[in-house]
Formats: C-alpha cells, structure tokens, sequence
C-alpha cells in the first residue's frame, strides 16, 4: 500500500474528529484530493452553517446547474459558486453536484484550507482516481494478506493440494486396505510439504480429516 507524507494541517484537523489522512486524503497527480463526507464532518466540527443556496444558472433539460452558496463560521463568512454540467460532471442531479462543490468549497475557505487541497466532488476525475486507489490499495492487501497465509508457495498451488485431500481421505475410508494405505500416504506426503511451507492451512485439513478415526 503506498505511503504519503500527508499536509500536517489536514491531519490535524481530521484527527480532532476521529478520521485518519490515510482514510480520506488522496494524491491525485500531485494534487491532495479529500473526500467529500470528510470535508461535511470538518465542517460540522467547526461549526458551519449555510444560507439557502442560490440558483444563478440552471436547466434541467440539458443538465446545467450553477449554484452560489454562502457559509459562515463565527463572524467569519466565504461564498463561492458550484458548477455542474455535462462538461465537468457525469453525475445524473446536476442540482446536487453543484451544491455539494459549492459547499465543499466554501468549507475549505472557511478552515482555511482552500488552494491546498480539493474536494473530490470536484472532478469526476478525482472520484474515478480515488476508486482506481482504493482498488489498487485493495489488491495490495489482499496480496499482503494471501503471502502470510500462503507464503512463497502462492494461493493457487496451497489450494491445487488441499483439494487433494477430500478424495485421497475417501480412498483412505475403503475397504480395500491397499488403496487405504496408499491414500493415507499420499496425503502424509502433502502434509510433510506443507510442514516445509509453513502452510498451516493445508496442515489442518490434514490433520480435519486424517486424524480421526476411520469411519467404520
């Protein structure tokens, strides 16, 4: 999983509320991206509120929204525009898109991050970016997860063996004390190679079905 050196403001500011960097902050091509749930938690903490937004532009026909919103925090007030339109945004409520950016921003004004980081209700582009992250990131840890479970050997070839012990422990319940003998050594042998692997998941399917007793 990658690592970043986070904005020391915004790791501040999330840890008062109980959200870490890695969690909601996101590298996207150089630019910190943070999520839009963050950015109304951050906003929540500090205490801002909203006037009524302001419709400037819209049409429902062609998907156009252009909405002001004006926020305040204590004495102090910001307001900014948000835009959505089928050039800037795939979303299918343009009105909402563009409140959100709207609010997002003036969050960030009024925390006095602004310029520094972005929401990711700015761009589809951020959203598509943090998805392909989190998928990648995602991956790597289930990699990281299937390595100390199944270790050098690899998930595919741990299974292959483990697969091979139901059928060997119904020949190991035959009647037929050669083809008995034959599967409880055939399946030793795959427990011996697990115990040189280090693959105690394949050991204990072993020991699951071999080592009780021989079903009469």
């Amino acid at each position: 999983m990658p690592t970043y050196d986070y904005p020391e403001k915004v790791t501040k500011a999330l840890k008062e509320i109980g959200l870490e960097s890695k969690d909601c902050l996101w590298d996207s091509h150089g630019q910190w991206v943070l999520k839009h749930k963050a950015c109304e938690r951050l906003a929540s903490h500090a205490g801002i509120t909203f006037d009524n937004p302001q419709n400037i532009e819209t049409d429902a026909d062609k998907g156009i929204a252009i909405i002001m919103v004006k926020g305040y925090l204590g004495k102090q007030s910001e307001w900014s525009y948000g835009e959505a339109t089928p050039k800037n945004s795939k979303n299918a409520y343009p009105y909402a898109m563009a409140e959100k950016r709207a609010k997002d921003r003036v969050i960030l004004k009024l925390i006095g991050m602004s310029g520094d980081i972005y929401s990711e209700s700015e761009s589809d582009e951020f959203r598509d970016d943090i998805a392909a992250q989190e998928k990648s990131n995602k991956r790597v840890e289930q990699e990281r997860v299937d390595t100390s479970v199944y270790g050098k050997v690899g998930k595919k070839k741990a299974t292959e063996e483990i697969k091979k012990l139901t059928p060997l422990f119904a020949k190991f319940q035959s009647d037929d004390k050669k083809m008995s003998d034959e599967a409880l050594k055939d399946a030793k042998g795959i427990n011996e190679w697990a115990k040189k692997h280090n693959l105690s998941i394949v050991q204990e399917k072993y020991y699951k079905l071999f080592e009780r007793k021989k079903s009469a």
